[in-house]
């Protein structure tokens, strides 16, 4: 009994997804005007007011839901962007970094009008620009290290993709980036008009272009001072790796007296583990980051850092890979924002030397 009073509550309507068609033979109207008035263009196409509030009423009543399939099938457009990170567990292992970037992203697609999809199933290399590509999504945001294949796939597939906080100059792909080789030189001037000479630097993987471009600058600027690089004072260290080297380095007799450092939740680790040494910051070391993050202002000493303004790149990137889709001429597609340096409390002169 109890079974079959439940089912007679519910509508035929509620057993099966309702369609245009219904909605088009309750309002006695074509299944084109349904579409014009659903999709917002029944001024465009001149259609009444009264057979767009009657056609309006009738998706109410019968409960009508647009079929997302059938309409990218119509369209060719799911409206959704991907974001594809290096890892898919950098997702998982989140940042401050990371969190930027996201509200970044989030705030342009608001915007614009699109969902978002975070690529985070493993995919055998050379398959992974194929399930990008699979229709799932207009377009792909890529954050990847430099020769990784997912570009170069996505560039011969033709898809649209925009490269940020990345780029790869040869292969003409388009992107948003910092001027991360000008931000190396930024941060070492710091250090060296401070006094300091012994400056080592805390860089990321080698295929980074963001943390090889960070190397570049720094070494130039050590040499116009007529200072070389010390090989041993340059450790390569990222989020979560092992910080061992970097404690062997500041132990040693001709520790550095100051370190740049490519990011700052590396730089957070680094000012901890030179507190578990008994190193005080700046007295003893001073340490200047890279992205002037919110988290500076809250760390004791406050991070000196090189300001990278990563939610208003994330937002552009966002809305390039959406003029691309849409086929708009945008004035730029290689964009380089300048960088600049936000002086906190991590540095100082080193002990006897000079300001």
């Amino acid at each position: 009994m109890f079974r079959r009073i439940l089912l007679k509550g519910f509508s035929n309507h509620s057993m099966s997804r309702v369609t245009i068609l219904d909605v088009a033979k309750r309002a006695n109207v074509s299944k084109v005007t349904v579409s014009y008035v659903l999709n917002g263009h029944s001024v465009k196409e001149r259609i009444s007011s009264e057979t767009s509030a009657r056609v309006l009423k009738v998706a109410k009543e019968l409960g009508y839901r647009p079929n997302a399939i059938a309409r990218t099938l119509v369209t060719k457009r799911s409206e959704i962007l991907a974001i594809v990170f290096q890892r898919g567990d950098f997702f998982s292992t989140w940042s401050g970094f990371t969190g930027e970037i996201m509200r970044g992203v989030s705030s342009a697609a608001v915007e614009l009008g699109y969902d978002l999809m975070l690529h985070t199933k493993s995919v055998t290399p050379e398959f992974e620009a194929d399930a990008l590509c699979d229709g799932r999504v207009d377009g792909a945001l890529v954050l990847r290290d430099e020769g990784d294949p997912v570009l170069l796939g996505l560039l011969h597939h033709e898809f649209p993709c925009v490269q940020f906080f990345t780029r790869s100059e040869g292969s003409g792909a388009p992107f948003v980036d910092a001027d991360n080789y000008a931000g190396g030189r930024l941060a070492t001037r710091h250090l060296l008009d401070l006094g300091h000479q012994k400056i080592g630097m805390i860089r990321g993987s080698l295929r980074s272009t963001s943390s090889n471009d960070r190397y570049n600058g720094y070494r130039d600027a050590l040499e116009g001072a007529g200072i070389g690089v010390g090989p041993e004072r340059v450790l390569q260290v990222s989020p979560g790796s092992d910080m061992g080297p970097l404690a062997q380095l500041m132990r040693g007799p001709d520790r550095p007296t100051a370190l740049f450092v490519w990011s700052d939740d590396v730089a957070f680790a680094c000012i901890a583990m030179l507190k578990d040494l008994g190193l005080r910051v700046p007295e003893d070391v001073s340490v200047v980051g890279f992205d002037s993050l919110e988290a500076c202002e809250r760390c004791s000493p406050t991070l000196t850092s090189i300001r990278q303004p990563v939610f208003e790149m994330a937002s552009e990137a966002t809305r390039l890979l959406v003029s691309i889709i849409r086929g708009e001429s945008a004035p730029r597609k290689q964009i380089l924002f300048p960088l600049s340096l936000d002086v906190r409390g991590s540095t100082a002169s080193p002990k006897g030397g000079r300001r």
